[in-house]
């Protein structure tokens, strides 16, 4: 009897314990990755519905875990439905408050709060006075919730000394109540927000109440368990690596990897498409002329900022997968031929309405060397908080000091 086996028998054993291997060590990453990793964000539901703006973040202490960390991390509501420290509805004497109008940029669910610019920026504002900075972003609203909200805080005697309008390229279809509904192209209205529009003699009139039954903020997403995170997990880190390294990018189109967007970006939606734009424009405008007015009523000073889209600041990377993913669209082709389209039309209404405005699109773009969005998010980065919050501090600091505000 030969006991000698055969060399085919010794191939099939080795590769099936290399397959056992495999598998054994591809299901252990995906327990762990699914016990620390796999992002808890998008399934905690941290808001509740509001008659007059379609929700509100509801007070409470949330644990997040984000799809770009290990780290959970502590998200607190305050009893305004502010991210923010409990606060009193008056200033402390002495204490000048600054009051930051947003959306998801401001809120910063995503970052620990002590690394977000509005505490960031207290901290750099307070090297030089005596200021208390209230994050009054929530996330998914236009200009026309946080008008809204400006209002209701007042009504609470929660007002600034100064009001900070963030403004983010999404706004002008969230004015406008339209949102992607998937189809690259196709916009639809979203009668979970207020919507405003002119009457004939140009002044605001709240027409569209929000509707409950259609709002997706107040329910969380579940869980799909069929979802392998392991491969969800190599894809997030291989777009942080490739956001700052445009030659690398350009190196695999060339092999053959084709990168695309999953869809239409909200930039090229709400800024180059014409038909959408000039209405979308033209109620933006009218909100920002009634925040001024409300702040003008509350004895401050509003001073406004636009956040750009990582598209425009990293047109290395973000360019070439845009025009492959959307080749011979005309709106695509129009964004190319005006990158910077929305900074100057919100710069130039801002002027007409005297509002100091700061473009953050110059200031990041000289920054792209660091992430400073989340790839796989889109929102601000720890470093793009810190930048932002240096440049507003500097900001506020020039346009406070003339106005009697300088403690």
């Amino acid at each position: 009897m030969n006991n000698r086996i055969s060399t085919s028998k010794k191939i099939l054993f080795y590769l099936i314990m290399i397959g056992l291997t495999i598998a054994v060590c591809f299901t252990a990453l995906e327990y762990g990755l699914a016990r620390y990793y796999y992002s808890t964000q998008d399934q905690i539901s941290n808001t509740v519905f509001d008659p007059i703006s379609g929700w509100r973040l509801r007070p409470g202490t949330y644990w997040i875990k984000p799809q770009h960390t290990f780290r959970k991390h502590e998200v607190y509501i305050n009893e305004f439905g502010l991210r923010n420290r409990d606060i009193t509805t008056t200033a402390k004497p002495g204490v000048k408050r600054i009051i930051v109008l947003g959306d998801s940029f401001t809120a910063a669910m995503q970052i620990r709060n002590e690394y977000t610019f509005p505490v960031l920026l207290e901290n750099l504002l307070n090297r030089t006075g005596h200021y208390e900075v209230i994050n009054a972003g929530v996330p998914g609203y236009g200009t026309a919730q946080e008008m809204l909200f400006m209002k209701e805080l007042a009504g609470k005697n929660i007002v600034g000394n100064v009001y900070l309008l963030v403004i983010f390229i999404n706004d002008v279809l969230d004015n406008a109540r339209l949102s992607d509904d998937g189809n690259y192209n196709s916009l639809v209205e979203t009668p979970a927000q207020p919507g405003f529009v002119l009457d004939q003699n140009g002044e605001l009139k709240l027409k569209y109440y929000p509707q409950k039954e259609y709002s997706s903020n107040l329910v969380a997403p579940q869980r799909t368990s069929a979802k392998l995170i392991t491969p969800e997990v190599i894809r997030n880190r291989v777009k942080t690596f490739l956001q700052t390294r445009p030659d690398l990018v350009n190196f695999l189109n060339r092999l053959g990897f084709r990168a695309e967007l999953s869809r239409m970006p909200g930039l090229i939606n709400g800024w180059y498409r014409e038909e959408v734009l000039q209405s979308g424009i033209t109620l933006s405008k009218a909100l920002m002329k009634e925040i001024r007015e409300e702040a003008t009523r509350n004895h401050a000073i509003l001073i406004a900022t636009l956040v750009p889209s990582p598209l425009q600041v990293y047109p290395n990377v973000y360019g070439p997968i845009l025009r492959k993913t959307f080749a011979d669209n005309k709106s695509v082709q129009s964004y190319f031929a005006d990158v910077t389209r929305p900074q100057r039309i919100t710069a130039e209404t801002c002027n007409e309405l005297g509002i100091p405005f700061l473009d953050l699109y110059p200031i990041l773009i000289r920054r792209n060397d660091k992430e400073l969005y989340i790839p796989a998010d889109g929102h601000f980065s720890e470093d793009g908080h810190a930048i932002v919050a240096e440049n507003l501090a500097a900001f506020i600091n020039k346009y406070t000091s003339g106005n009697g505000l300088q403690p």
